[in-house]
C-alpha cells in the first residue's frame, strides 16, 4: 500500500513537472514571438481615414500595413489632400496628417508638387512616398517601429548647399489644341480650341500670360429650309501680374480682351488694377481664407452689332469689391462670397453676384452638400439691338437679355456597414 501511494506520488510528480514545463516553453516561446521582428499584430494596425477623391484604389494597394476606414470618427489618423493647379503648369498637394484617439494632437502636414511633365503614375508613386513619410511618426509609436527603416539618398547627403539655378527664372509654358468633328445625314458639327499658357510663380510673384482660341461650324439639312450653317468663335486673351506685399496684402493687374459672335463683341480689351486684403496669412489659404478684392478699371468695346443703346462702340469705366470666404476642415467644406459691381457712367448698370456651398459630415456615415449661385444682372451692356431669331436662340449664338440667373444643387448621402475598406478588387 505504502508502494502504491508512493508509486502514485511519482507518477503525479512526473505529470505536473511535464505541465509546468509545456506552460513555460509555451509562454516563452509566446514572448519570444511577439519580440520576434517581423511579426505584426492586429493591436499595431493604425485605422487611417483617406479624405481623397483620386488614385484611393491604388493607395489602397500600395499600404496595405493601415486600415482604411469609411468614417473620420472611427480613425486613429485622418489624412486630409487637397490639390491645387499650380502656376508652373503642375499640381500642388498639401497632405495634412490629423491625430485622433491616442494619437490626438499629432498633427504634420506635408506639401508635394508634381509638375507638368509627370505623368500620372508619377504623381500617385510620389504621393505614395509623402505618405509614408508623413504616417512614420504614427507607427513608429505601435509595435511595428522595429520594421520601420528611413532612408536618405547619398544625392541629398552629399549635395552642394549652393543655391539651385534656373535658366527659366521660374517661367513654366504649355502649348494646347484640340478638335472634334461629329457627322450625321442631316448634320455636321466641327469644333476647335487651341491656345498657350505663360506661368511665373514665385514668393513675391504670380503672373500669367493666356491667349486662346474657339472656333465652333454647324451645319444642319431639313427639308423645309433647306441647309443652314452656323459660325461662331470666341478668341481672347487673358494676363495678370500679382505682387505679395506680405502675408495679408497683395496687389495685381488683369488685362482681359474678348472677340466674340456670342457677346457681340468685335473688339474688347480691358485692363483692371486691383488690391486685395487676406485676414489669415496666405500660408494658410489651403484650409481657410477670408479675403477682400477691390478693382477698377475701363474696357473699350467694338460691338458687332449695334446694342439696344444704340451703340457701335464705346468706353465703359467700373469697379468692383468681392468678399470670398472658403474653409476646407476634416469636418468638411465651406464656401461663399458675394461681388457688387457697377458702371461709372451708370449706377443702375450694375451687378450682385451671390455664392454659397458646403459639404458636411453631419454624424458616422451622414454627409450633406448644397451649392447656390445667384446673380442679379443689370449690365448687359453688350445686348445686339433687334429680337433674336429662333435658330438663334437654340443653337446658342448670341447672349439673352435677362434680369437674373440662379442655380442651386443639393445632395445627401448615407454610407453604412463595414468599418473597414482595405480589400481591393479589380474584377472587371
Amino acid at each position: 500500500m505504502i508502494f502504491r501511494l508512493r508509486e502514485l506520488g511519482f507518477h503525479f510528480s512526473i505529470r505536473l513537472s511535464f505541465i509546468i514545463a509545456t506552460l513555460f516553453l509555451f509562454t516563452h516561446q509566446q514572448a519570444k514571438s511577439c519580440d520576434e521582428p517581423g511579426e505584426v499584430h492586429a493591436v499595431d494596425i493604425i485605422s487611417v481615414f483617406l479624405d481623397f477623391p483620386y488614385f484611393n484604389q491604388y493607395i489602397r494597394e500600395s499600404l496595405p500595413v493601415i486600415n482604411y476606414v469609411r468614417d473620420p470618427q472611427v480613425s486613429q489618423v485622418h489624412v486630409k489632400i487637397s490639390r491645387q493647379r499650380s502656376g508652373a503648369g503642375g499640381e500642388n498637394y498639401v497632405i495634412s496628417f490629423l491625430g485622433r484617439q491616442q494619437f490626438e494632437g499629432m498633427n504634420n502636414e506635408i506639401t508635394y508638387w508634381a509638375p507638368a511633365s509627370n505623368t500620372q503614375d508619377d504623381t500617385r508613386r510620389g504621393l505614395i512616398e509623402r505618405l509614408k513619410l508623413g504616417l512614420a511618426p504614427y507607427l513608429a509609436n505601435t509595435g511595428l517601429n522595429s520594421l520601420i527603416t528611413v532612408n536618405i539618398s547619398d544625392s541629398i547627403m552629399n549635395m552642394d548647399r549652393k543655391p539651385v539655378e534656373d535658366p527659366w527664372k521660374n517661367w513654366v509654358f504649355e502649348i494646347y489644341g484640340g478638335a472634334n468633328l461629329y457627322k450625321e445625314a442631316s448634320q455636321t458639327k466641327f469644333n476647335s480650341r487651341w491656345g498657350f499658357y505663360a506661368d511665373k510663380v514665385s514668393d513675391e510673384w504670380k503672373m500669367r500670360m493666356r491667349p486662346y482660341f474657339n472656333l465652333n461650324n454647324s451645319s444642319y439639312i431639313s427639308e423645309e429650309d433647306g441647309e443652314r450653317e452656323s459660325h461662331n468663335y470666341r478668341h481672347g486673351f487673358q494676363g495678370y501680374m500679382i505682387r505679395s506685399l506680405g502675408q495679408h496684402w497683395s496687389a495685381g493687374l488683369f488685362l482681359n480682351m474678348l472677340a466674340s459672335t456670342f457677346h457681340n463683341m468685335k473688339f474688347n480689351i480691358e485692363p483692371t488694377p486691383g488690391i486685395e486684403y487676406s485676414l489669415y496669412p496666405y500660408s494658410e489659404a489651403t484650409e481657410k481664407a477670408i479675403t477682400f478684392a477691390y478693382t477698377m478699371g475701363a474696357a473699350q468695346n467694338y460691338y458687332l452689332e449695334e446694342t439696344i443703346f444704340l451703340k457701335k462702340q464705346e468706353t465703359l469705366f467700373k469697379h468692383a469689391l468681392r468678399i470670398a470666404v472658403d474653409f476646407d476642415q476634416p469636418w468638411g467644406a465651406l464656401w461663399g462670397g458675394i461681388k457688387g459691381s457697377h458702371y461709372f457712367h451708370d449706377f443702375d448698370a450694375n451687378r450682385l453676384e451671390f455664392y454659397s456651398g458646403f459639404n458636411l459630415r453631419l454624424i458616422k456615415g451622414l454627409s450633406l452638400s448644397f451649392r447656390s449661385d445667384l446673380d442679379l444682372t443689370n449690365d448687359l451692356l453688350t445686348i445686339p439691338a433687334g429680337e433674336a431669331t429662333l435658330e438663334e436662340l437654340l443653337l446658342q449664338e448670341r447672349a439673352q437679355s435677362t434680369s437674373y440667373q440662379i442655380y442651386t444643387n443639393v445632395g445627401i448621402s448615407y454610407r453604412f456597414g463595414s468599418e473597414f475598406s482595405n480589400v481591393v478588387n479589380t474584377r472587371f
